[in-house]
């Protein structure tokens, strides 16, 4: 291999782990929004630590970087399960007003109103 193939295969692979550490934080410090961020940065994580392991580079920043990035789809997935959940119950007719009533006591306890709540997250 040359020298410029061999360089650009370990840029692939430096890529890699920084799009999975960076899809691991926006999930923490952007949420609601970082869920996307998160999926869409493991996908980028996950598909260039593969494509620098099948060009022959045996680096850990590549190994990093798929399995960082696996764990960046496992929790936007989580992440996406759970928001579906949580609003598919919301429009149930027996159960919708008694997770409402739940979540208003939630949020007075910690002092929040939930038409500030309802800003904060749109």
């Amino acid at each position: 291999m040359d020298e410029t193939f061999t360089n650009s295969i370990n840029n692939l692979a430096r890529y890699s782990l920084w799009s999975a550490i960076f899809g691991a934080l926006s999930y923490v410090f952007f949420f609601p929004d970082g869920i996307y961020y998160c999926f869409f940065l493991g996908v980028m994580a996950f598909a260039s630590g593969i494509l620098s392991k099948k060009n022959g580079l045996k680096s850990g920043k590549s190994t990093a970087g798929i399995i960082i990035g696996l764990f960046d789809l496992g929790l936007s997935f989580v992440a996406f399960y759970g928001l579906y959940v949580i609003y598919s119950s919301l429009h149930d007719p027996v159960y919708g007003p008694k997770i409402t009533a739940i979540i208003i006591q939630m949020l007075e306890k910690n002092g929040v109103t939930l038409d500030s709540f309802v800003r904060v997250m749109n």
